[in-house]
Formats: structure tokens, sequence, C-alpha cells
């Protein structure tokens, strides 16, 4: 593919859509995931738009490693918190 055929204006068009950078709060994430939700929600994406969600899949999961805890419980404190 080289650059400027219709699929990359694709990916040009989603990028100046929702430029993706680093996530840093939680209101970025919220923004994150509703442009992740509409890619999904649409169904059949063409490969621009799904290196697009992975770009933005990327960032998700690189905020939620560093912000969002799991915490290690099991057993019957496991199914409480369910």
């Amino acid at each position: 593919m080289t650059l400027g055929t219709p699929s990359t204006n694709v990916y040009i068009k989603s990028l100046e859509s929702f430029p993706p950078r680093p996530i840093t709060c939680e209101q970025e994430l919220m923004a994150t995931q509703k442009v992740i939700d509409s890619l999904i929600d649409k169904g059949d994406l063409t490969s621009d738009e799904q290196d697009y969600l992975n770009v933005l899949g990327t960032l998700v999961h690189e905020y939620e490693e560093k912000h969002k805890s799991i915490p290690d419980i099991y057993g019957v404190e496991l199914l409480k918190a369910l």
C-alpha cells in the first residue's frame, strides 16, 4: 500500500478525527473507549480501521496496566466481589 491510497486515507482521517495519544486520566480513557466502541459496533472494519483500533487498544491497555489494579482475591472473597 502506498501513501495516499483510499485505504490509507481512512487511516489518516481516523488520526485527524481522534489523534491517539498516551492516556493520562479517566476522562481520556472514556473518550478513547468511546471511539473503540464505535469501531467495534461498525463491524466489518477495513485494514486501516483495524490498525487504528489496535493502536487505541494498546493505549488503553498501557493506561490500565499502570492505573487499574486488580486485587489478589480468591475463593469466597472473589465470588463476593462479583
